[in-house]
Formats: structure tokens, C-alpha cells, sequence
């Protein structure tokens, strides 16, 4: 064989080819033909192709590929990536694991996550890419958390299916200790998997855990339960222990709980199937019953399941059951059933939770405090991204009044900092008002013209250039609220339904607005390589001639790219033409 050159890698067509053997396992599965899977999980696991795409993606698009585990590596040379790509196999081994621990979001705990090193975070993702199409060709509809193509919003939307129309008891819940407490046996048995495959699973998680490893190198523990947290193979292997779980108790409930006396085909089963609600994402679920009696029932056989299957119990502490009447709160959103104005139906209003509002707010205030001397450019460069972020989160069902009671706190907060900012020649109130605060001036945001007085503007100088960079703080406000389409059941971006995929990548992928714009125009493909995108590739924004050329940032001058073909672009230095099939805009 050649010398291998990693820049000179057709990715396109090493992608290409590991996507059609994952279709193959896709089908196969789907057709409950196993020892087809298992022949073509073999040959992607020997496959060169789908070395390549796993040591591609840990050490160039995880975002988790700085990290440095026992050995203290963060990045290996391009030469080094060949050499571990040639010689990536699964040999039943895996080397200690280092533990950090980072807060939890508005606690006072602390997670534990788990950092393999280069090598065993390539092999993982191998494994990944070979177990994944088997398993979402069977993984329960109502299951989102950390699988290709699904939200939390699809998760909510799934809730709001549930309960319209109608109010029901609620059980919220999630599982104690979920990722630390997976039986490693029953999993291993459930995975029902081939024995290459197996005891690269079991070495990962007997795997050694070291603990603050630079200062305490001597501190190491044996993991006997649960899989890593922060470990690339961890998701997968959490969907798989729970996987069931949803059928189980819509079957129990349909053949086998009868509170009522009578006749047990009185109510048709699929019926009875469709009066539970259920929703998941990772180890945090609801289950939604027509009364309480049924709900505390549901809530005795998920732990009965719980412990048989996975070895794992429910959290106490977080466990409730409300009438969905009062509200309950579920991935950051409250969730409540409100009588509509007739007195007989009832709506579902879905919004921002009050915690969620607070934390947000309490995050601002924050970044605003500590950069009380930082330039008003500085600042909204900081403030943007996480005020964009938060209302893109929840921008979908009811959100106008809840973002414009936050613009105001946020207003309340920046008014407060430009107003403490005196110097000579700005000592007049108003004079300090026109700088921060310009009068008469109109802003552009999505397509959208708004007239304020009030929004905070910054400027600074471009390095080497005489021009001048000015940004504003949008409001939050300013994102309107959509409607979030729940994904169809069973849906894999494998499943070669393009046109479906495309759609859901433009509009629901997470990405800005521009890039999802771009998406439409493309019309779903890569401006590079052509290949449609995929809900589980890394999308980039791309300047066709770059800004150091005298490029634009206007959609006439942007295209969006695989991140690895933006690498190629960009190692290339290549300006690519979109197809002309379409009209461009001129301006954001």
C-alpha cells in the first residue's frame, strides 16, 4: 500500500462507503436478521473507511478532543492519526479512564465525567459507528435523549401530544444514579452482541478509573458498576440498558391492568396502548395515565423493571406525581393543562420554568459584573450567544411574554453598567446614553428591521484595516416563536429518506438562522463535496472568497460545509462555487 496521507483522504468517499454499510445494518435489523448484523458490524469494524471517520471525528470534531486523559495527550500530528487509524482494532482492552468532576447545572453536586485517552475514545467511536444502526432501528419511538436526529424539543412535543385536549395524572421522574449504577452484566447480555464486540465493552467498563490523576497519580480505583459519564460510547450503551422499558408498560397496561370491573376486552388494547403518554430523554422520563390509580400502578412496575433489567432504581427525591392541571416541569420547560374558556377541553401551555428563567438571568448578571471595565463590544460579544442561545431553546410554544419580561431584567442590568461608566468628556447622562445607546438608529436582525433607542452598540477597529466593526445586543424578543414537529417514529437519518431529513437539518438541527437558511438554499447538500447533509454531521458556515480577500459576511458570499470538507477547503485554500439553481440574497 501507498503512503497514506491524511490531507490527501477523499472523505466524501470514505463517507460514502461507511454509510452504505450502515444502511445495510440499518435494514438488517429491521428485518431481525442477526447474523446478517453482526457479519456487516464485522466488516465495518475491519473496515479502513470507518477507521479513518472515527479517529477523524475524536480528534477533529468532538468538542471534548482538548481534553487530556491519563496520558496527558490533547492532539496527535496527522502522521500519528494514520498510524492509529492503520492500527485501530478491538483487542479487549482499555487503558484507566481519568475522572474529573464538574458542577451540576443550578446545584450544589458535582458530576463525574470520564476521559479515555485518544486511542480508546477512537476505538469507542468505531464501536459506535457499528452498534448505532442496529440499535435505532429498535429503539422505542418515544426514547430522544442522545440519538441522531432527536431533541429535547421533539421530547416536549411528544408531551404535548399527549395531553391535549385533556387533563392526566403525571408521573416525573428520572433514575438514580443512572450512568454510575448500570448492572454491567445485564447489559452486556442485553447487548447481545458477538464476542469481539463484547469484551471491548466489558474492558471499558471494568476499566481503571484514575482520580485528579497530575497531582495524585497514585489514586486509582476499579469502576465494578455503571459506565463512564463524558465517554463517547456511554449514551449508547445507557439507551440500550433502558431500552424496553416504554413497550413494557404500555403492554402491561394494556393486557394486564384491569382496576375497573368488567369485561378485559371492554376497551380495545391499542386503546389502552394509546391512553399512556410517555417521553424520554436519557434517564429523565414522563409517564402520563388517564387517573391516579393507574399512574401509582406505573410507578411500581418502571422500578420492578428498573431493577430486573438494568440494576437500577427510581430517585426518590425526584420523583412526583401531579395532575398535569398543576403543572409540572420537564427538561427546563413547565408543562401545564389550563381549562380552555368553554370549561370542557383543556389547552396545553407550554414555557420557559421559572427555575430555568432565574438561573438564565443569574448567568447574566454574572458575565455583566465581571467585566465592569470590558468595552460595550466586549461585553455584547460575551452576552449574544448565550441571550440567542437561551431564546432559540425556548423559542418553540409559548415564549413572547416570558422573553420580554427577561429583555427588561437584562435591560434593567446593562442600563445599570453603562451608567457607572463616566470619563472625562462623558460626564453628562445623556451624553453617556448616545454612545452606549444611540438614538434614531435602525437594526438588523433575521431579516427584520427594529427601531430602538435603547439597544446597547459597540465598536472596535479591525485589526489591520482603517475600518471599523460595530455589533448591537439583540433583544430576545426579537426571535419569534415556532411550532416544533415531533420527529415520525422510528426515523434514522439512515433510513434514505432525504427530502425528510433535509427539511428537519434546515429547520430543527439547532444551528443559527443563517446556516439553517443556507441549508434551504443548498438545497440539504454540501457545498463542497455535494453529499446531502445529515442530522448527524458538523455543519459549518464558509466564506466562498474569505474576509481576508475582501469577502463579505453576506449570504451572496456564504455556503455551508461538512466541517471536515470546511478543513479540506481551508488546507486548499479553494474558493467553491455553490450550484446556480438557486438565487442567493444579498444581505443577512
Amino acid at each position: 500500500m501507498s503512503k497514506l496521507a491524511w490531507n490527501d483522504i477523499n472523505w466524501t468517499l470514505v463517507q460514502k462507503r461507511l454509510s452504505r454499510q450502515q444502511i445495510r445494518v440499518y435494514r438488517a435489523s429491521i428485518e431481525g436478521n442477526r447474523s446478517k448484523v453482526h457479519a456487516l458490524q464485522r466488516r465495518i469494524l475491519t473496515s479502513l473507511d470507518s477507521k479513518l471517520i472515527a479517529v477523524r471525528r475524536v480528534t477533529k470534531e468532538n468538542k471534548e478532543r482538548d481534553t487530556p486523559s491519563v496520558d496527558d495527550v490533547k492532539a496527535i500530528s496527522h502522521e500519528k492519526k494514520i498510524e492509529l487509524a492503520l492500527g485501530l482494532r478491538l483487542d479487549g482492552k482499555a487503558s484507566p479512564i481519568r475522572r474529573v468532576y464538574i458542577p451540576k447545572l443550578g446545584k450544589n453536586e458535582y458530576r463525574p465525567l470520564g476521559i479515555p485517552t485518544i486511542e480508546d475514545r477512537a476505538k469507542q467511536m468505531l464501536v459506535k459507528l457499528a452498534l448505532e444502526p442496529e440499535w435505532e432501528a429498535i429503539f422505542e419511538p418515544n426514547s430522544y435523549g442522545f440519538r441522531p436526529g432527536r431533541s429535547c424539543h421533539d421530547a416536549i412535543s411528544s408531551l404535548f401530544l399527549s395531553l391535549r385536549g385533556k387533563s392526566r395524572y403525571v408521573l416525573v421522574t428520572d433514575i438514580k444514579k443512572c450512568f454510575d449504577k448500570i448492572d454491567h452484566d445485564k447489559l452486556l447480555l442485553k447487548l447481545n452482541t458477538f464476542d469481539d464486540v463484547k469484551n471491548q465493552i466489558r474492558a471499558w467498563l471494568k476499566a481503571n478509573i484514575m482520580v485528579d490523576f497530575l497531582s495524585n497519580p497514585d489514586e486509582i480505583s476499579r469502576s465494578i458498576e455503571g459506565t463512564p459519564q463524558g465517554t463517547i460510547i456511554s449514551p449508547l450503551l445507557a439507551n440500550i440498558a433502558l431500552h424496553g422499558l416504554e413497550d413494557h408498560i404500555k403492554n402491561w397496561y394494556a393486557n394486564d391492568w384491569y382496576p375497573f370491573t368488567g369485561n378485559k376486552n371492554s376497551v380495545a388494547k391499542k386503546d389502552r396502548k394509546r391512553a399512556i403518554g410517555f417521553s424520554r430523554y436519557a434517564d429523565d422520563f414522563v409517564i402520563i395515565a388517564p387517573n391516579q390509580n393507574d399512574i401509582l400502578e406505573i410507578e411500581n412496575q418502571v422500578s420492578l423493571w428498573l431493577e430486573k433489567e438494568a440494576g437500577l432504581s427510581l430517585s426518590k427525591v425526584k420523583t412526583r406525581i401531579v395532575n398535569s392541571a398543576s403543572g409540572f416541569e420537564f427538561l427546563g420547560f413547565q408543562i401545564i393543562s389550563i381549562k380552555s374558556d368553554n370549561g370542557e377541553d383543556y389547552k396545553v401551555r407550554i414555557h420557559p420554568s421559572r427555575a430555568s428563567k432565574v438561573r438564565f438571568t443569574k448567568r447574566i448578571r454574572e458575565i455583566i459584573q465581571s467585566n465592569k471595565s470590558a468595552s460595550s463590544y466586549s461585553l455584547i460579544m460575551q452576552l449574544s450567544p448565550k441571550i440567542i442561545g437561551w431564546a432559540n431553546y425556548f423559542r418553540f410554544r409559548e415564549c413572547s411574554a416570558d422573553f420580554e419580561k427577561i429583555d427588561y431584567i437584562i435591560f434593567n442590568q446593562i442600563r445599570a453598567w453603562v451608567f457607572r461608566r463616566k470619563s472625562k468628556g462623558l460626564r453628562s447622562r445623556m451624553k453617556i446614553k448616545e454612545k452606549y445607546f444611540p438614538s434614531g438608529k435602525t437594526f438588523l436582525f433575521r431579516g427584520k428591521s427594529y427601531k430602538n433607542n435603547w439597544i446597547l452598540t459597540g465598536q472596535t477597529k479591525i485589526p489591520g484595516k482603517e475600518s471599523i466593526k460595530e455589533v448591537f445586543l439583540p433583544k430576545m424578543s426579537w426571535v419569534s416563536s415556532a411550532q416544533h414537529i415531533k420527529i415520525k417514529g422510528n426515523a434514522y437519518p439512515f433510513d434514505k429518506n432525504h427530502l425528510y431529513w433535509v427539511k428537519r437539518t434546515e429547520k430543527y438541527s439547532g444551528y443559527s438562522t443563517k446556516i439553517g437558511n443556507l441549508i434551504k438554499f443548498q438545497k440539504g447538500n454540501c457545498a463542497f463535496c455535494g453529499v446531502p447533509f445529515c442530522s448527524t454531521d458538523v455543519i459549518k458556515a464558509d466564506h466562498r472568497i474569505h474576509r481576508s480577500k475582501g469577502g463579505l459576511t453576506k449570504y451572496s458570499n456564504l455556503q455551508t460545509l461538512h466541517k471536515h470538507c470546511h478543513i479540506q477547503k481551508s488546507s486548499i485554500d479553494l474558493s467553491v462555487s455553490i450550484n446556480e439553481d438557486f438565487e442567493l440574497p444579498q444581505s443577512l
